[in-house]
């Protein structure tokens, strides 16, 4: 959490942290510090053991002030547009970047994050270097990986609203489906055959509607295609009956926090062979939902799914890992959960390859899976907080498969 820089300093050794960015836009790291949308972004400093300063445009000043960043300063303060016509744009930076560590006395070993443009952000660090700046880099998990992993009350219930209306979204789609009929194999909506485009377009609206923002494009596979977990539906698959669905939607609020919530659905009657993925998939949900909690190592309640899995007779990694290369597209074939903030892949990650203790705050997907080339696939995902005595799930959505 943000309240928790100091101590993640102290524990890395850093006299001071600079964040930055041409935009919080598509920079979750700056959006995560400033608390706010800043369209030109800034430069946050954080001198261990005091207030961080936000340096931004003279315009994006009021955008600034929104944030949680309360001592704010302007370019201009640093003489930087006659630095700026004088030097190049360059040379400047490395000027207005030496000129901020200095006035506020950053000392120590200093760590650099935000999403900027590589080539030239080395070029930098290489600048400040020579001007006897300690510059370091971090291997992953950084310190704003560590900090973004756990959340706040106040991010847990900006995720929770985000959820709310995520499932608004996805309850006005069901009632396309529901509302359909069936002709044969065929589904028809409003006179019309029922293509997974025609579906796409209503859950766009819906989004605008709700003010949420695709991050890509909602998965919403159907029939033999949703076998590849990824597969988004082409514009013109047909809704056929008796075939799963498989509808994954991951927005997130105009610039800022996700939520993802993924269902399977039949319109008409599922074959025996789906609908025993589906229990199959639902029981191993179940079984992770009951044993997340802190202080459990999330790589074991993953061996827990594939026990369950590998006992009804479905591959799992653990296959993959012992050389079955069916395994790559047969039966369980992703994680069990990956954390969710600002981005929908966070830490914690809930994998048979990765020793992840979990903690109080983590907030993470569990959203185990059963594909079947040819057939199909079947996947059920929530959104839980980790608590210390098992879990808050935010995931309203009921478990149903047939419409």
């Amino acid at each position: 959490m943000i309240s928790d820089t100091d101590q993640e300093m102290e524990k890395r050794g850093l006299g001071a942290i600079i964040v930055a960015g041409e935009s919080t836009f598509g920079n979750p790291e700056l959006y995560y510090v400033i608390g706010a949308g800043v369209p030109r972004g800034g430069i946050y400093l954080k001198v261990k053991k005091r207030d961080p300063v936000l340096v931004v445009s003279n315009i994006d000043v009021g955008s600034a002030r929104k944030g949680q960043v309360r001592e704010i300063e302007t370019y201009s303060e640093y003489d930087y547009e006659k630095v700026l016509q004088r030097y190049g744009r360059n040379r400047a930076q490395t000027i207005l970047y030496d000129k901020i560590l200095r006035r506020h006395k950053a000392k120590g070993k200093v760590g650099f994050y935000g999403k900027v443009e590589v080539s030239s952000f080395v070029s930098l660090i290489e600048s400040l270097r020579r001007k006897g700046h300690r510059i370091i880099g971090e291997k992953r998990p950084t310190l704003l990986d560590s900090l973004r992993e756990t959340k706040d009350s106040m991010e847990i219930e900006r995720i929770n609203k985000v959820g709310a209306r995520t499932e608004r979204v996805v309850e006005r789609t069901l009632e396309i489906l529901r509302n359909s009929s069936l002709e044969g194999s065929d589904v028809f909506y409003q006179d019309k055959p029922l293509t997974v485009g025609r579906v796409k377009t209503h859950i766009r609206q819906f989004l605008v509607d709700e003010n949420l923002v695709n991050i890509e494009d909602t998965i919403f596979a159907a029939g033999p295609g949703s076998a590849d977990p990824h597969y988004r539906g082409e514009e013109s698959d047909q809704i056929r009956a008796g075939e799963p669905i498989v509808f994954d939607i991951f927005p997130q609020e105009v610039g800022g926090y996700c939520f993802d919530t993924t269902r399977t659905y039949v319109v008409g009657k599922p074959s025996q062979e789906i609908r025993s993925m589906y229990e199959a998939v639902l029981e191993a949900q179940s079984v992770a939902l009951d044993n997340l909690r802190e202080g459990v190592n999330a790589k074991d309640v993953t061996g827990m799914v594939c026990d369950l899995f590998e006992k009804r007779g479905y591959k799992t990694p653990r296959d993959l890992a012992k050389g079955d290369e069916t395994a790559r597209t047969t039966g369980f074939t992703h994680s069990l959960g990956h954390g969710i903030g600002l981005t929908i892949g966070e830490r914690p990650n809930l994998s048979v390859l990765f020793d992840e203790t979990l903690r109080d705050g983590h907030v993470t997907s569990v959203e185990p899976g059963l594909y079947r080339p040819g057939l199909g696939g079947v996947r059920i995902e929530d959104i839980v907080v980790i608590r210390k005595g098992g879990i808050q799930n935010l995931s309203r959505l009921e478990k149903t498969l047939e419409l």
